[in-house]
């Protein structure tokens, strides 16, 4: 069993503990195949991390992220985001898709 960030859980992984949203209502038994639209249930409750069973040689981590983020766009990100909570994980969850949404269109582009 591992905590994995919601970022990092992938369609086919398998619950090893309920899945309860912030008010403890179970939104996924034990032992039950995450889905796409799991996923998109656990975002919209806000669901941060999901505990989940991992093959021995399997590991999900940060590094599993392919292309660092360029420090001018986190900046320029973070100045957009300034008045927010971002501790809140919704708020937290908009600020990760913003930031990959910049760096992918940026990186798209020719220099």
């Amino acid at each position: 069993m591992k905590s994995v960030k919601i970022k990092f859980i992938r369609e086919g992984m398998v619950t090893a503990t309920e899945v309860k949203d912030r008010m403890g209502r179970t939104l996924l038994t034990q032992g039950k195949t995450i889905t796409s639209k799991h996923l998109k249930v656990f975002k919209t409750w806000g669901v941060t991390e999901v505990n989940i069973m991992l093959p021995e040689d399997t590991s999900v981590t940060e590094a599993d992220v392919e292309n660092p983020i360029d420090p001018k766009i986190i900046s320029k990100m973070d100045e957009l985001f300034k008045f927010t909570d971002r501790r809140h994980p919704i708020v937290n969850e908009l600020y990760n898709l913003c930031l990959a949404r910049k760096a992918k269109s940026l990186g798209d582009t020719p220099e």
